[in-house]
């Protein structure tokens, strides 16, 4: 049977966050990625006034539960090292996150440039948890 050892999960999910809240800060992204859905100063006030923990709280556990995958995927490959967990990372990205923003790209008319932006964020999350979770020992 394989375990999958929590602390690392955990710690990839809060680098996770810490790179989503740089991700789409306005030093990088963010004010793009409010352009490209049409999101205003005045929605995003509006989501913070009524409650937004209740979003990052749901985001954290899902963050949690792709990165436990992702870990019980590194356990049974027998990855030995952080490059083996960020190839991993890399890998699960190109099989299950890339076709879903492709899929919204073709189907949900999404522009390009707000794929790029969702998915890339996710891409590095996945190295860098998969680099984690592959060197902890």
């Amino acid at each position: 049977m394989y375990t999958i050892n929590i602390w690392p999960v955990l710690i990839s999910a809060v680098v996770s966050f810490a790179i989503g809240a740089l991700w789409y800060s306005p030093i990088l992204f963010g004010k793009e990625w409010m352009r490209l859905t049409k999101m205003t100063e005045a929605d995003m006030a509006a989501a913070k006034a009524s409650g937004v923990w209740k979003s990052y709280l749901s985001h954290f556990i899902a963050t949690v539960v792709m990165l436990a995958v992702l870990g019980f995927f590194i356990a049974t490959s027998n990855a030995v090292s952080a490059t083996d967990g960020a190839f991993l990372g890399f890998v699960a990205w190109l099989g299950f996150i890339a076709p879903i923003g492709l899929s919204g790209m073709l189907w949900k008319r999404e522009p390009f440039k707000l794929v790029l932006i969702d998915t890339i964020q996710v891409l590095i999350s996945l190295i860098i948890g998969g680099a984690i979770m592959g060197a902890w020992k």
